[in-house]
């Protein structure tokens, strides 16, 4: 049998050892240091060992998952998977690391606790396969690649023990009605253009908004910038007119954070809220349901010990009341820029506390904010034991029916997650989000 195996230069030790066991016992077996001469071209020679390869041995380690050229060996693999050739995929681990859950199918062959007994049953499951008929799954004793039921487990004990921290994105609020961030721009471009109209007397209707829009299409931030400056002091009162303006309240997401925050029989509350949305509605019904909170939003507000923390990183605007001059809002390109280049502010280390700190679970949040891609990344470089310790609730891609193309979609999305840090919870509808959160409390 002929067996491939990637790893780090770091485990070279370890490699060996089941290179030279898995050759005594007849397979033949691809190892760079082993199979590279002089002058060879690198690239090329591992495409070669990948291609004739029967056997794909992944050897996962702290050194593979902080090595990028491991990693693109592992994406490569991942990729032959996809492709549906008769190959058969053995993840290795050799310490506590998580195994990538996008390699093979959710099994691995364990060295870490007793290098010598796993090797030997990757040996005796080896040797039974290669007599079996191709295609025929190895008769390696394995352990399950952690799936949903397995990580949700580890989110309902960080909850538990009162380490959980949700964090919510622009997907929460706008399952109650918030409206989307293109149709903010467009309610409040209308107000900028009505205002400059009046102001300079010139003929524009409430159509020019769309048709700036479209005409110039400037990213939200620079239009952000735009609005602020030309909207002035009232700036925050339009933007939270234009955010309320529907009857938004509350949604089955909204309700079921809420149950999720409700202090446990069992064990001790939910640490915090980080949310991204200026809005109050997670507020408003927790004020309903009488769980007491206390929405922070700048480092001058503390909150008390029995009052949930919601923390607004990018600044909050109450349905009702005063507006607060602490409360900036992260919506132009200058206070993004000015968030983005001071590690120290409030908002950035309440972050990376609970990153670094506590278990969390990204709700209704896309991954495209480049500060929150820099904080996770700092938290996953940090973490000594490079433990996914953290999860996403993504809707699974399917763009093409199911082909191809939608399954290299899913592969790079989680591959991309697991480089920040985070394990994936695959649902199929956004509106299956509720269900995930009560599955965490219900224990099922």
């Amino acid at each position: 049998m002929r067996i491939f195996i990637s790893y780090s230069h770091l485990d070279s030790e370890a490699v060996e050892h089941i290179a030279s066991r898995l050759r005594s016992d007849g397979h033949e077996v691809w190892v760079d240091f082993q199979a590279l001469a002089p002058g060879d071209n690198i690239l090329e020679k591992v495409e070669q060992g990948l291609g004739a390869a029967d056997v794909l041995i992944v050897v996962i380690s702290k050194n593979s998952l902080r090595s990028q050229w491991a990693l693109r060996e592992f994406s490569a693999i991942a990729f032959q998977q996809i492709s549906k050739r008769q190959r058969r995929i053995i993840p290795i681990r050799l310490d506590q690391s998580e195994v990538p859950s996008y390699l093979a199918d959710r099994l691995y062959v364990d060295l870490s606790e007793d290098f010598h007994a796993g090797l030997e049953s990757l040996s005796a499951g080896l040797k039974k396969s290669d007599t079996q008929t191709p295609g025929v799954e190895l008769a390696l004793s394995v352990n399950p690649v952690e799936g949903r039921a397995a990580q949700l487990g580890k989110i309902r004990e960080a909850l538990r023990r009162g380490r959980l921290t949700l964090m919510c994105g622009a997907g929460v609020s706008v399952q109650a009605g918030i409206p989307v961030w293109g149709d903010l721009l467009i309610r409040l471009l209308e107000r900028m253009i009505e205002r400059i109209a009046k102001t300079h007397a010139l003929k524009l209707d409430r159509v020019a908004a769309a048709e700036f829009q479209r005409r110039y299409g400037a990213s939200s931030l620079i239009l952000g910038k735009y609005l602020k400056n030309n909207l002035g002091k009232d700036f925050p009162r339009e933007l939270r007119d234009a955010l309320y303006a529907s009857p938004s309240s509350t949604s089955p997401l909204i309700e079921s954070i809420v149950r999720l925050s409700r202090p446990q029989r069992d064990g001790r509350p939910l640490d915090s809220i980080i949310t991204f949305n200026f809005d109050s509605l997670i507020e408003e019904n927790l004020e309903t349901r009488q769980i007491p909170n206390r929405a922070i939003f700048s480092e001058a507000i503390a909150h008390d010990p029995n009052e949930l923390p919601i923390y607004h990183v990018h600044g909050y605007l109450p349905r009702i009341g005063d507006i607060s001059e602490h409360s900036e809002l992260v919506f132009s390109e200058d206070a993004y820029h000015s968030q983005f280049i001071e590690p120290f502010s409030w908002s950035n280390l309440i972050q990376l506390n609970k990153l670094t700190q506590n278990t969390c679970l990204l709700v209704g949040i896309s991954l495209t904010d480049p500060n929150m891609r820099r904080l996770l990344d700092v938290a996953w470089r940090k973490s000594p034991d490079k433990a996914m310790s953290h999860c996403i609730i993504k809707r699974t891609p399917r763009l093409s029916n199911g082909d191809v193309l939608d399954r290299v979609s899913k592969l790079l999305e989680e591959q991309d997650a697991n480089a920040l840090g985070l394990n994936v919870v695959w649902i199929d509808e956004f509106r299956d989000i509720p269900t995930v959160l009560d599955e965490i409390l219900s224990g099922r």
